[in-house]
């Protein structure tokens, strides 16, 4: 009998292994990869074809969510979601009986879920599980609060950031973010009463952010422009920056042409 391929796509190294050396004692599975992040899953899923996918649904940059949307119906693996406590995403699970696993999970119910998929795969019965996430994709897309305006075909809406940290999804107002802070794979949001520390480089998050309203000023340093009070001279031709609660931030030796844009 053919095993049964599986992927797993959850950007936590911890919740990775667990899932893996659950899935290592299955006989009949085996585990054809791991994404870290959504997009890496989706180019896995059409490369590796894989029967069955348990997928985080709170990851940054491209939610499990977001990914399964942005895949056809035809290409969408039999689907296990895996979730830290959402009671909005957990009742549209249940409704449309759509197998997940809220971390931390036991190994009965992981045995539960996954039996419950095999038996779908082996019966080849894909068609009531895709009609079921359809629906779960259509439910949730009519909750979401639609923007003001819609943007332009083709463009990027920077008003809103979503990352994960502290195990959770935070959506936030990329005006509320007064620098960043880049910690070697992570990166430190400064928002007005609070910090986050997300796993991320600065240079991906750069790319998530308005170039309209945040500037680079150092290779570690990102900052909000409408926080900027003024500029000021520092030791050996250097400046630095002040921002309205302060906060002096030094431009780096490789950025003073930001001093052009300021002007």
């Amino acid at each position: 009998m053919e095993k049964i391929r599986v992927l797993i796509v959850d950007d936590e190294r911890p919740a990775r292994r667990a899932l893996r050396t659950l899935l290592e004692n299955e006989s009949d599975i085996e585990i054809v990869g791991e994404a870290t992040d959504g997009e890496r899953g989706i180019e896995m899923i059409r490369k590796l074809r894989p029967h069955l996918a348990f997928l985080d649904v709170q990851m940054p940059i491209l939610t499990g969510l977001e990914m399964l949307n942005k895949l056809p119906a035809g290409e969408r693996p039999e689907i296990i979601f895996v979730t830290a406590y959402d009671e909005f995403a957990l009742r549209a699970f249940e409704l449309q009986a759509i197998d997940y696993l809220v971390k931390p999970y036991s190994d009965q119910r992981f045995h539960t879920a996954l039996d419950r998929a095999k038996r779908r795969i082996r019966a080849g019965s894909f068609g009531a599980t895709e009609q079921a996430l359809r629906a779960l994709l259509e439910k949730l897309q009519s909750a979401a609060t639609p923007a003001p305006q819609a943007p332009a075909p083709g463009a990027v809406d920077f008003s809103r950031l979503v990352v994960k940290a502290d195990g959770q999804l935070h959506f936030l107002n990329q005006a509320d973010i007064r620098w960043v802070e880049g910690q070697g794979d992570f990166v430190k949001l400064h928002l007005k009463e609070r910090g986050l520390m997300v796993r991320m480089t600065l240079t991906k998050i750069e790319e998530m952010l308005d170039p309209e309203l945040f500037v680079r000023i150092h290779k570690s340093t990102i900052v909000n422009l409408n926080c900027v009070r003024r500029v000021m001279p520092m030791l050996a031709r250097s400046h630095g920056m002040e921002l309205d609660d302060g906060t002096a931030l030094p431009i780096g030796p490789s950025y003073r042409g930001v001093l052009d844009r300021l002007k």
